[in-house]
């Protein structure tokens, strides 16, 4: 009777320790959301809990000081006109759970609310993180919990309940498979589901470019875009994604013009047509980056005649879209205004660069030999790139740049470019926006990160409409920076990558692109999803052999690894209880000989007097199952707690 006393306190502190457990991982979410009032109420009632105070007066203080704490959060740190009201009454009823298992600890009583609690917070904190770690911390998670159930049911050892608990996820593994992808899809108005944590504000691009201070340098490695292609991904050339449109030269920085005719006018030739999907972070601003030449207007969007895409609000939230572009194309005519405004300059504010092209450059050629010529020129001046450049004369900038400082970005050579056109008869434009490198690729997936930020020119050629060109590309060596922070896709490229930094870097872009397709294809798998693959599926016989290949895998694999997990690691399933034992032995040099009984092996220890009583109580449960006939669970049971305790006592000495 003694015994099974003692089982049963046992089994009880076993099952609060593990509910402790439960309800530390359940908690953990909740220490960044909760504020300052009840985070200190959970720091007192834990000391509590700790020291096993669970009297009258103390349970009736926390239940005091429970309400004062839930009152001081949601009346003094809370900003409701800033915070939504969804948000405000999980974060209540986060505060009343967590007030309420408290109180339930301190009694040092388990009841059902108590058992589900863990679960209860772990499905709450998915109102506030969105993240890719939140993802694998939930299933780390209901591993954790599950496993903890099993340990507590069945009082085996660690590695047995392991096995179990993996066994019972392999099983379930094509069940949750079918039900993801059959179980009927509730689609809900403006709902936003996947990796909301990384909804930061970008720098984005305002509509200028400056040369002074607020020149545009974004080396941060932020994420713009992530894009995956319908087909592959095109070649760096055209990986030039439009964002705003520059004409007017104001001297130290370069603007946007005040047209109202804007209206949207077709390419009259396309070709090398590519679809994509753009999945765009917030920057705030109204544009939506698109491959020239966008010919497939977004939601709720404008293409404007200079093929810059706009959206009707600002970007404040991640936005996904649908796109088209060619590759190849053809422009229609200009209109004279507009000509007229692109040729637009300074004649007096350049001397040196004006001087020098004059003579250098035949203005009777024609546009295209004229440009080709420009290129040339500035190849000739032994140009640098560098994302940290000399200061240049604001009043000449121009000549500051071409021939005394020598060293800039792209801000730099674009201006200077496009100026330089001007000079020579040629309209000139400048585009802000980004260009991608396929560095950041894998299969069709194109990362563009901040530090992608570019700035180009757009020259425009009688006969062939505007043109793009880079003048970037003719400064003749790329100076990589003492600071590794500050560089981009160009600097990188002249970067002596050790082995390490490109494992580094390839193992990012894989975690991004898996973290990408987790987001569109779990987080994100709506209704129209759904029915797309049921679509793609009745109508595609390929697609539909691979879709049942891949069921069939994966039932495989599990199958599989079921089995394996379900071996045990010896058929003696007496002798498996007593390897603690023997290991344990073993570490103080009383080790079991080849061919020697358990029976004379026990005996033998015995003998040293260490433990006689409890070996002898060992040895004798042991032999009691070990050759029982009905092989009873109740003796296997008692055989397991005499070694448990025998390894407690062996450990505490």
């Amino acid at each position: 009777m003694k015994y099974l006393n003692f089982l049963h306190s046992t089994k009880r502190l076993e099952q609060q320790t593990l509910i402790d457990i439960a309800l530390l991982l359940a908690f953990l979410p909740h220490l960044f959301t909760l504020k300052m009032p009840m985070l200190v109420y959970l720091f007192l009632a834990l000391v509590f809990i700790i020291k096993k105070k669970n009297s009258k007066l103390v349970i009736g203080s926390f239940a005091f000081l429970g309400l004062v704490a839930i009152g001081l959060s949601f009346f003094a740190e809370y900003n409701f006109s800033h915070f939504s009201r969804l948000l405000v009454f999980i974060s209540l009823l986060i505060s009343i759970l967590s007030y309420a298992v408290l109180l339930q600890r301190l009694t040092q009583e388990i009841n059902f609310y108590l058992l589900i609690s863990p679960a209860l917070l772990m499905i709450l904190s998915f109102f506030f993180f969105y993240s890719i770690g939140m993802l694998f911390y939930s299933l780390f998670t209901l591993f954790s919990f599950t496993f903890l159930i099993l340990y507590q049911r069945m009082q085996s050892t660690l590695k047995n309940v392991l096995r179990i608990n993996g066994l019972l996820y392999l099983f379930c593994l094509p069940l949750v498979l079918l039900l993801f992808l059959t179980f009927p899809r509730i689609s809900y108005k403006n709902a936003r589901f996947g990796f909301t944590a990384e909804e930061i504000k970008r720098t984005g691009h305002d509509g200028t470019m400056h040369l002074d201070s607020n020149a545009l340098l974004v080396p941060s490695p932020k994420l713009v875009m992530e894009i995956t292609f319908d087909k592959d991904i095109p070649s760096n050339q055209n990986l030039y994604f439009r964002g705003s449109i520059l004409y007017t030269d104001m001297g130290t920085k370069w603007v946007q013009d005040k047209r109202t005719y804007v209206q949207k006018t077709m390419p009259l030739k396309v070709d090398n047509i590519i679809d994509y999907t753009i999945k765009l972070y917030p920057h705030n601003k109204h544009w939506l980056y698109m491959l020239d030449i966008p010919l497939l207007e977004p939601l709720k969007a404008k293409i404007d005649k200079d093929f810059i895409t706009r959206s009707n609000q600002a970007i404040i939230n991640t936005l996904s879209y649908k796109a088209r572009s060619s590759l190849s194309y053809t422009l229609p005519k200009e209109y004279p205004q507009i000509l007229k405004m692109a040729l637009t300059q300074d004649k007096q504010r350049d001397p040196k660069t004006y001087k020098s092209l004059h003579k250098q450059i035949d203005l009777r050629a024609d546009d295209l030999s004229k440009a080709n010529a420009l290129l040339s020129f500035f190849s000739s001046l032994d140009l640098s790139y560098s994302l940290k450049p000399k200061p240049i004369d604001l009043e000449h900038p121009l000549d500051s740049f071409l021939y005394d400082s020598k060293v800039g970005y792209c801000v730099h050579f674009a201006s200077s470019f496009a100026t330089a056109a001007r000079m020579i008869g040629l309209p000139s434009r400048i585009i802000t926006g980004y260009k991608a490198d396929k560095n950041n690729a894998i299969n069709n997936y194109l990362l563009v990160k901040e530090a992608d930020a570019h700035a180009w020119v757009e020259l425009y050629i009688k006969g062939q409409g505007w043109t793009r060109f880079e003048p970037t590309m003719t400064a003749r060596r790329i100076l990589a920076p003492d600071n590794p922070q500050l560089s981009n896709s160009y600097t990188n490229a002249s970067m002596h990558l050790s082995t390490i930094q490109k494992l580094f870097k390839q193992a990012n872009i894989y975690y991004m692109y898996t973290r990408y397709l987790i987001n569109n294809w779990v987080l994100q798998y709506s209704r129209v999803k759904q029915m797309s693959l049921l679509k793609e599926l009745l109508s595609n016989t390929l697609f539909l052999v691979k879709f049942i290949a891949t069921v069939l895998a994966v039932v495989f694999v599990s199958i599989m690894l079921f089995i394996f997990l379900q071996r045990k690691d010896c058929s003696d399933e007496a002798l498996c209880e007593m390897q603690v034992l023997i290991k344990i032995l073993k570490k103080e040099g009383l080790q079991r000989l080849k061919g020697e009984t358990m029976f004379a092996f026990l005996k033998r220890v015995q003998e040293n007097g260490k433990y006689e009583k409890e070996l002898r109580e060992i040895n004798e449960a042991y032999h009691l199952y070990k050759y029982s006939q009905q092989k009873d669970e109740e003796l296997l049971a008692h055989l397991r707690a005499k070694v448990l305790n025998f390894k407690k006592m062996a450990t505490n000495g």
